[in-house]
C-alpha cells in the first residue's frame, strides 16, 4: 500500500466558493460544501426512488395543508423525470410558502423628494 496522500481533484471550470470553515465569535462553525457536478441533474433522466419518495410526502403536505382549490392536480405517479419532479416541487413550494417568494428591494430615496 502507498501511505501517500490521495491526489487532489482537478479544479473544474466553475468557480470555487470561498472557504468559510472558520469559526466566528466562538459560537458558529461555517462547513465548505463543495458544489455539486453538472451531470448531478439531468431533466430527461428518469426520477429515482428518492425524488419520488420525496414527491409522495409533497404531495402528502399538498393534500393536507391547502385548500382544495388551490392543489396543483398533479398526483405524483404522472411524473417521470427530474425535469418534471424539479416542476412540480417548485409549484407546490410556491402554493405552501407564498411569503417565501424574494421581496422587492425598497427605494432609497427620500419619499416626496
Amino acid at each position: 500500500m502507498n501511505d501517500s496522500h490521495p491526489q487532489q481533484p482537478s479544479q473544474s471550470a466553475k468557480p470555487k466558493r470561498p472557504s468559510r470553515a472558520k469559526k466566528l465569535k466562538g459560537e458558529i462553525t461555517y462547513i465548505d460544501v463543495p458544489r455539486s457536478p453538472d451531470s448531478s441533474f439531468n431533466r430527461d433522466r428518469p426520477a429515482n426512488a428518492l425524488i419520488l419518495a420525496q414527491l409522495e410526502h409533497l404531495h402528502q403536505a399538498e393534500k393536507n395543508r391547502l385548500p382544495r382549490h388551490k392543489l396543483s392536480g398533479i398526483h405524483p405517479g404522472q411524473i417521470r423525470t427530474e425535469g418534471e419532479a424539479a416542476a412540480y416541487i417548485q409549484q407546490v413550494t410556491k402554493l405552501l410558502h407564498p411569503g417565501g417568494q424574494k421581496k422587492k428591494k425598497r427605494s432609497t430615496s427620500p419619499k416626496g423628494a
